[in-house]
């Protein structure tokens, strides 16, 4: 993958720079929102790993900006000291995808790089195969759902979904390896004019991750982020 990062520190910017590229990727440092801006216009990446506190504009700014451009399919990872669920929830508003908390360990990063190359959207990286996306389907793995008689298998067996199951499953799957706040899920699944509760949302999350077995046997993982929403990672 073609990845850029933006980070203040000159010190901490090369070591980031050194745990992508160990990851096996190419890297270009940036270290402000507007040079990154700035190159945009002339170059194509798939991933931007972004500082959130930038001196130059906020972090949700910059994700704007990129979203509204010509590269708004790049995927968006934002780097941040603090994990307080006001500022996660305003990165995933403004259209991120992922978000790790600093310190990040090689490991951890080189992990979230690979989930996020599996969904990256093929006009962008063209090795993409994870994800398999035909008018009446949706394939993930062992996993396909036909969008048109509503019905999910794993491994060509047939599961039986409720519909608002059937209608989280394909959310979550189509954004695999994003993070989908429960915001999301309660408008996209149940109407922005929805009354649906905390507990209605967390017994269906419970049934989807029960019935379609989500987890590293089928090389799938749900990941809960407390109080945020969930990740659906592909392994």
């Amino acid at each position: 993958m073609k990845i850029a990062t933006l980070e203040l520190d000159q010190h901490e910017s090369n070591i980031l720079q050194r745990m992508v590229v160990d990851a096996g990727h190419e890297c270009t440092a940036f270290f402000t929102g507007l040079s990154l801006i700035d190159a945009l216009h002339y170059k194509k990446f798939d991933l931007l790993i972004l500082e959130w506190l930038l001196p130059d504009m906020a972090g949700s700014e910059l994700i704007r900006l990129i979203r509204s451009s010509a590269s708004k399919n790049m995927m968006v990872m934002f780097l941040t000291h603090r994990s307080s669920d006001a500022e996660v929830v305003q990165g995933i508003r403004a259209g991120a995808n992922d978000y790790v908390t600093k310190p990040v360990s090689a490991a951890e990063l080189a992990v979230r790089i690979h989930t996020l190359s599996k969904i990256t959207p093929p006009s962008v990286y063209e090795s993409n195969k994870a994800i398999k996306r035909m008018p009446d389907l949706l394939g993930v793995g062992f996993y396909c759902f036909d969008l048109i008689q509503r019905v999910a298998t794993i491994r060509g067996c047939a599961v039986a979904l409720q519909t608002k199951e059937f209608d989280i499953a394909v959310l979550l799957f189509t954004h695999a390896g994003q993070v989908i706040s429960r915001e999301q899920i309660m408008n996209e699944v149940w109407g922005r004019a929805s009354v649906t509760s905390a507990r209605t949302l967390d017994t269906h999350m419970s049934r989807v991750r029960s019935k379609l077995q989500l987890n590293p046997d089928n090389n799938i993982r749900l990941v809960t982020i407390y109080t945020i929403g969930y990740r659906l990672d592909v392994l």
